[in-house]
Formats: structure tokens, C-alpha cells, sequence
């Protein structure tokens, strides 16, 4: 789901920017207003989480590097089957719960009943009594199921966040349509909306449609269709003294959005992942990148 390709690296120039929380009555305060975005009331998202390894580790020795290094924000969900693996690095981190930022998913469910027992068994899985962000993890219709069931699956998230069992709601992999469909139940709004998004791979049609409707959009897969040997991108790379990676990832945050990506358990790469804070691209170079 967060797929990540790099090609070889050498260590960053940058060392990583360290970010710290303090537990202000249960609501989580990034010590930097650029590492965090505010994406329900009372509540800051990092704009950049761990999420599921693909380079073979396990996730808990990749939460273990991540927390070392300074990350706050994590990304898993049900059908990953690591929230177990989550919990054990977190408790081996010694970080408190209100250090972290946890996101999770559910599946799609066709009865609100159901969507709550699914969240509950998240927690369970993940041994916490609530997470950050709970949302469902792809529209009803892409997993074969009846359409109704994103309203139902979505009301049942409604019942988490009024049960405090999650902070913020929101939705993965949902188009414009399915984002119309979800608002017109009422309540509670989507806060965020993670979808495949990278240098060469952008719906920019749901990208608009969320900034204009207050839900922020997450990438997931960062680096999946971004081509890091492309000729511009290492230009951009070595104007700035960085990897073609750390271009990519930037390029994403700068377009407004935030991400969920997957160092796995290399060290080089986690530090790159968490010092994107270190420089900015120009107007010029986005526009080099969006036309990618």
C-alpha cells in the first residue's frame, strides 16, 4: 500500500530533523507548525508517517528506526495484518501513546454494527484504548461489495469518533464521486483522503476537489511511479544537495498535500524520509515535477 522504490543512495548530507510532541490534555502539539497540518478541530496530523515496510523487515523493527529518528506519524490498517507489529514496536520504543500519531484502516463493512466491532478490533489488535485517524480503507464497490456499504462503514466510523475511540475519520482510495456521496450522509467530515500519488501518478481532479472541501490529501506509494533517474529530477537533486528521492517526497508536500512512506529498516532512508524540512523547491521546479 505505501510501496517505496529507490535506487542506491549514500547517506544524506542532512541529519534528521527531530520531532518531539508534548501531551497538551490529551491533544497532540508538534514542537514545528511545518511538520504537522491541522486536519480536524484540536487536532495535528505529521505530515509524514511510517507505514507498511516493503523491503522484506518487519514492522516493528521499521517503527523502532522511525521513532528513533524522530517520527511521530504511523500508518497501518487491518488487511495489513501488522497492527500487532505496531504495538510491539511502540511498546519497545518506550514512547508514550500521546507521542505518536497512529492512523489505521478498516474494510469495507455492509452494517454500521459491524464497521464499530471491526474498530474495536483494531485497538484490540493494536493494544490502545483509541488511535488518531481511523479510515475505511478502499470504496465497497473496488473490493465487490454493494455501494451501500461505504455509507454504512462511514456511519459506523461516526459512531467511533463520538465514542472516542478515534480522533479524526477519515477515507482511502475514494474518488470524487465516492467523497460527494460520503459529505451528503452529514456529520462529521472526512478529514483526510490517502490515495496513490507520486511524481508521474496524480489525480489532480480528487486532489482539487479535497483542498476545496477542507479534507486533506494523503499520499500513499510516494515513490511507486516516480522514475528517480529521470535527468530532472537529479538536477533538481543536486541543486539542493539531496536525493531524487527526497525531491519526489517534497515535490508531494509542496503540492499541499501529506504522506505515508516506507523506509523500512534503512537508516540512510529514514533520515532523508524526516529531513524534508531541510530545503524548498522553487516554482519552477514544481512545475518541472508536476509535468512529470
Amino acid at each position: 500500500h505505501t510501496h517505496t522504490m529507490r535506487p542506491s543512495t549514500i547517506s544524506s548530507i542532512f541529519s534528521c530533523l527531530l520531532a518531539t510532541v508534548t501531551p497538551v490534555a490529551g491533544i497532540h502539539r508538534l514542537t514545528s507548525l511545518s511538520e504537522s497540518v491541522p486536519i480536524a478541530d484540536g487536532v495535528d496530523m505529521p505530515k509524514i508517517s511510517v507505514g507498511h515496510p516493503d523491503d522484506g523487515s518487519g514492522m516493528a523493527e521499521e517503527l523502532e528506526l522511525w521513532l528513533k529518528y524522530g517520527g511521530v506519524g504511523i500508518d497501518t490498517a487491518y488487511d495489513y495484518h501488522n497492527q500487532d507489529q505496531v504495538a510491539q514496536g511502540l511498546a519497545a520504543s518506550g514512547k508514550s501513546r500521546s507521542e505518536v500519531f497512529i492512523t489505521t484502516k478498516i474494510p469495507c463493512k455492509l452494517t454500521r454494527k459491524a464497521a464499530l466491532a471491526n474498530i474495536k478490533e483494531d485497538l484490540r489488535e493494536l493494544n490502545v484504548s483509541y488511535v488518531d485517524l481511523m479510515l475505511i480503507h478502499f470504496p465497497c464497490e473496488m473490493k465487490g461489495f454493494p455501494a451501500k456499504g461505504n455509507s454504512e462503514t462511514w456511519l459506523g466510523l461516526q459512531d467511533a469518533l463520538a465514542q472516542n475511540l478515534t480522533r479524526a475519520i477519515g477515507v482511502s482510495n475514494f474518488d470524487v464521486d465516492h467523497l460527494k456521496s460520503v459529505l451528503a450522509l452529514g456529520g462529521a467530515p472526512p478529514s483526510v483522503n490517502q490515495c496513490s500519488m507520486s511524481v508521474g501518478n496524480h489525480d489532480d481532479s480528487t486532489i482539487s476537489f479535497c483542498a476545496k472541501n477542507n479534507i486533506t490529501y494523503e499520499a500513499y506509494s510516494p515513490l511507486r511511479h516516480a522514475n528517480l533517474s529521470d535527468e530532472r529530477i537529479s538536477t533538481i537533486a543536486d541543486n539542493h544537495k539531496v536525493q531524487p528521492a527526497q525531491v519526489a517526497l517534497k515535490w508531494i508536500l509542496q503540492k499541499d498535500c501529506i504522506l505515508t512512506t516506507s523506509p523500512g529498516t534503512n537508516e540512510d532512508y529514514t533520515k532523508e524520509d524526516l529531513a524534508l524540512d531541510a530545503f524548498s523547491l522553487s516554482s519552477d521546479e514544481m512545475d518541472i515535477l508536476s509535468s512529470m
